[in-house]
């Protein structure tokens, strides 16, 4: 592949599948094709986005916000340490390096969105202090751990047809295989795994979808803009819940302000990759 003037070689293809591999290994389930799609489909969308950056931004690996995220990966896929991850990389032929540079260009591709529509968020404070208000009566907050499948609907296809279509992959392959190949969120290069969110934190619309869902069962579309959203449950709990209004706040603030800012990077991502000159030979 060429991507603007960036040229993609087979070896490029074959390690993005082994990056792909090492965080969620459920692929090697898949069709060897389906996995080279996918591959293609993750390395367009980082070529693409790191070519957006350098036109204002070096990448040097300075941004001490990499660790972080580093850190905060290993915790989630269960290794206790850097030292057990970096063991387990080397059998996919990574490097924490090579790691360190995709985890760089997601951050700063955050950034640059922050950036450029921080400005455009609209937060409706009076309506999450009203949620805060009821949430106080109380003892403990219900949480779902879940995953998701966000997709569009393209002029060449249908609804009912793309919708088969994942459902019919997620029978065959499952849910984390099908985030993979279908979902169009930064999550299905991890199976689609978004983790423990609060009931209190989801709209009612989603709340209603999945509320009578048991673990592993997946909810039907949920139209979120112009894409549409699918949820799975992987696990719910009750937590003991103490209220400390300004801090609730502050997190609910974030969770809203990250939710339209996803919405602003998925638009000026399709903006940027209609312009982008991309061939295959």
């Amino acid at each position: 592949m060429k991507i603007n003037n960036e040229i993609i070689t087979t070896y490029d293809i074959e390690k993005e599948k082994n990056y792909l591999l090492a965080l969620n290994p459920n692929l090697k389930e898949i069709d060897k094709n389906q996995l080279g799609m996918i591959a293609k489909k993750s390395l367009t969308k980082e070529v693409i986005r790191k070519n957006e950056i350098l036109k204002y931004i070096e990448l040097k690996q300075e941004n001490p916000q990499i660790d972080s995220v580093l850190n905060s990966l290993i915790k989630n896929l269960n290794f206790t340490d850097k030292n057990e991850f970096e063991n387990y990389l080397k059998e996919f032929d990574i490097s924490i390096d090579d790691l360190k540079k995709k985890i760089e260009i997601e951050n700063e591709w955050k950034n640059m969105i922050y950036i450029k529509y921080k400005d455009s968020v609209k937060i409706d404070n009076e309506n999450l202090m009203i949620k805060i208000d009821n949430m106080i009566q109380n003892s403990y907050v219900f949480e779902f751990n879940l995953s998701e499948i966000l997709f569009t609907i393209n002029n060449n296809t249908s609804y009912e047809d793309e919708l088969k279509k994942i459902k019919n992959s997620i029978k065959d392959i499952g849910f984390e295989n099908t985030a993979n190949l279908y979902s169009i969120s930064d999550s299905s290069k991890i199976g689609g795994k978004i983790g423990w969110v609060a009931k209190k934190n989801l709209s009612t619309p989603i709340v209603n979808k999945i509320i009578d869902l048991k673990k592993d069962q997946y909810s039907e579309p949920i139209k979120i803009g112009n894409d549409f959203l699918i949820l799975r449950i992987n696990e719910t709990r009750k937590k003991p819940f103490k209220m400390n209004k300004q801090a609730e706040l502050d997190k609910m603030i974030m969770i809203e302000t990250t939710s339209q800012l996803d919405k602003f990077s998925k638009i000026f991502y399709n903006k940027i990759k209609l312009n982008a000159k991309i061939s295959e030979f």
